[in-house]
């Protein structure tokens, strides 16, 4: 049977992978609607950087309704409304649970909110179609940590080593869950994990690369 929806692709990585980079080179040649997150438009990121206790939540809670409109608009080119041949986004509502979860670690985010913010992700993530495919760049922390000294973001300053270690550790929990029908799409994404520590050179090796998600796009059915 044909399948009735375009590709519908999340790219998921921690801090400094490259994930915008990725996005951006395997939209343009698959014609596919890139999504960014959302960050320089953030009114919450300064004030988090100064009191990260007192507005972590709301920070989180701001960027889970900007990820829901993100998923939405994608569904729409994914149900061939808007003229491209699908959509990819650099981060997911599962993504930023990761993150949430740091928090609750970290003591920013107590227990009682952040079951107020799974409640949340849970009955959005319902109300929107599966991602047909989500991409994990597989990337050390330590080759993530030179990547952000190298492009020197303010948003990125101060960003410990041992904190990406322990988002890596997020990101493989997530993706546990994803691979075994734990999260609410259940098995309706199919996962693929791209190894991400080299550097790519030329345009004949992003060309591969998109010819890699292409194949994946096509074996979901």
């Amino acid at each position: 049977m044909e399948n009735l929806f375009k590709p519908f692709i999340f790219v998921e990585a921690i801090i400094g992978a490259g994930k915008t980079t990725f996005a951006t080179e395997i939209a343009k040649r698959l014609h596919l609607r890139l999504i960014e997150e959302p960050v320089s438009d953030n009114p919450y990121l300064e004030l988090f950087y100064k009191d990260p206790k007192k507005f972590a939540f709301s920070m989180q809670i701001y960027l889970l309704h900007r990820r829901y409109a993100a998923h939405q608009l994608a569904a729409y080119e994914a149900l061939g409304f808007g003229g491209y041949e699908g959509a990819i986004s650099d981060r997911s509502l599962p993504g930023d649970r990761v993150f949430a979860k740091l928090h609750v670690d970290a003591g920013n985010i107590s227990e009682i909110d952040f079951k107020t913010y799974e409640l949340a992700t849970t009955i959005m993530a319902r109300s929107l179609i599966p991602p047909s495919l989500m991409i994990y760049l597989d990337v050390q922390p330590e080759t993530a940590f030179n990547r952000m000294k190298k492009r020197n973001r303010d948003a990125e300053a101060g960003v410990p080593l041992d904190y990406l270690i322990k988002l890596k550790a997020g990101y493989t929990e997530l993706l546990n869950e994803a691979e075994n029908g734990l999260l609410p799409w259940k098995n309706k994404t199919k996962i693929l994990r791209l190894p991400w520590d080299f550097n790519i050179h030329d345009e004949k090796e992003w060309d591969a690369i998109a010819l890699t998600v292409k194949d994946a796009c096509r074996t979901i059915g």
